[in-house]
């Protein structure tokens, strides 16, 4: 598989969209709590701890147990950044809380300290009520004469203790819902428009509309998606193609097959007559069937290299071409040509050594008909850094410069090819293309001065 750019593949689309959306709820996330944070602590700012420890002592005094605790509900609720305990002789907290860990060291100090003037002095607040210690633990007195411990734990130490909020957590879930969904439906979209589309084009070309083909904007993409689109439009092309060859061959074979069955029935009425040609007649009929037989022959075997699996065995080119060689040169002498070949290296290639034999004897044998006597046939195979090129060049009389670009079309003949004599239905160089083309190589033609033609084969080297 080719290799894609990150952003040009959907997988890296996909994981992109995941974190970008990550990192952006991580980020913006964290702005809100640590906004919501330092709103909650400067909240602070207006409270003094000297103040509340005189407030909650007049409160103790005038009203108690009660009172005390009345009034530490009322601060919680109107202080959420600030946290108010107060701890009787046994270390309860008079509204039943279990205390934060961090203040059970403060109170293993606060207990393990010896000097009571040092206690008394730590726990008393500045007589001129400048701002004292959040942490310092302060003692509260009651009417019957018993003793409280009240500490104060503002914003619960840390900044992040927003998030244990309702409110706050219900935020960031909202938040996080807002930033994803639009994210996910423009991933999603940008999966499932295509495959709508590329659906459309299956069940037009399913419905025999076999120029259906994706929109140039899908097909232009270069992520997987535009992969499948080109690909598809690769096999709308192929399917219709095919089709297009099947009716044209068809059509052609009806038309080759009325001059030969017109022939045969003209042989066989003349033979009825039981005269002295009827020998000559019966012969003729043999001549006919047999070139049905060939006709038929090559039809098939055309229509086989079309649906042949793509090549797979590692050959020599060059031993292939040296043994069609030596088949032609039995048949070229007798016509007095010439076949000049010599055989290389080794040349591999990938290819299937029928087809490939077949290919180049249709070429070669094509070449053999139409050399004048006491000519040369030259065979030569140049190998480039890519491709083997095999050039086939005879001292025929040539083709039409009109007529090039169809030679290799089924049943196709020349005004010159069709008068020679032992000329086929026009279905050998149509085999030839079709073997060649197989091997994913081209085969062309031009005429070549002062006479002839010359046809060239190229095949990929193996790599």
């Amino acid at each position: 598989m080719p290799w894609l750019l990150p952003t040009r593949s959907l997988f890296w689309r996909a994981f992109l969209t995941f974190w970008g959306a990550m990192a952006i709820i991580l980020v913006c996330g964290m702005l809100f709590t640590a906004t919501v944070a330092w709103y909650r602590i400067n909240s602070l700012d207006g409270l003094n701890p000297a103040s509340l420890t005189h407030d909650a002592r007049q409160v103790a005094r005038n009203h108690g147990m009660k009172g005390l605790e009345r009034w530490v509900e009322a601060m919680d609720r109107r202080y959420s950044a600030l946290k108010i305990y107060v701890l009787d002789a046994r270390d309860t907290e008079i509204l039943g809380r279990t205390l934060p860990a961090r203040t059970h060291d403060w109170l293993a100090a606060y207990r393990a300290a010896t000097d009571r003037s040092t206690q008394a002095d730590y726990l008393q607040p500045d007589p001129a009520g400048e701002r004292v210690s959040w942490w310092q633990p302060q003692r509260l007195d009651l009417p019957d004469g018993s003793q409280l411990l009240m500490l104060f734990l503002p914003f619960d130490s840390s900044h992040w203790e927003v998030l244990g909020l309702s409110p706050v957590a219900l935020a960031l879930l909202l938040f996080a819902l807002a930033v994803t969904a639009p994210l996910c439906w423009a991933l999603t979209r940008h999966v499932t428009a295509p495959l709508t589309q590329l659906r459309q084009a299956t069940h037009a070309l399913a419905a025999g509309r076999l120029d259906a083909q994706t929109p140039p904007k899908l097909a232009g993409r270069k992520d997987e998606l535009g992969l499948l689109a080109r690909d598809f439009n690769a096999m709308a092309d192929r399917l219709k193609a095919l089709v297009d060859t099947r009716e044209q061959l068809l059509h052609n074979i009806a038309h080759e097959l009325r001059s030969p069955l017109a022939r045969l029935r003209l042989a066989a009425e003349l033979a009825r007559r039981k005269d002295e040609r009827q020998d000559m007649q019966l012969d003729r009929i043999e001549r006919e069937c047999e070139r049905l037989d060939t006709l038929v022959g090559n039809t098939l075997r055309l229509a086989r290299l079309g649906a042949q699996p793509e090549p797979s065995d590692t050959l020599d080119l060059a031993g292939v071409v040296s043994a069609v060689v030596d088949d032609a040169r039995y048949e070229a002498g007798e016509q007095q040509v010439r076949i000049l070949w010599d055989s290389p290296a080794p040349v591999p290639v990938t290819g299937d050594r029928d087809s490939l034999a077949s290919a180049i004897e249709n070429v070669l044998r094509n070449a053999v008909r139409f050399a004048p006597a006491h000519s040369a046939i030259r065979v030569r195979l140049l190998v480039g850094a890519r491709d083997a090129c095999l050039e086939i060049e005879d001292r025929g009389p040539g083709v039409p410069p009109a007529d090039l670009e169809s030679l290799f079309e089924p049943f196709f003949r020349t005004a010159s090819g069709s008068k020679a004599p032992g000329s086929g239905a026009g279905l050998g160089l149509s085999i030839a293309q079709a073997a060649i083309a197989a091997h994913k190589g081209r085969i062309s033609a031009r005429n070549v001065s002062p006479q002839g033609l010359s046809v060239r084969m190229e095949l990929p080297l193996l790599v």
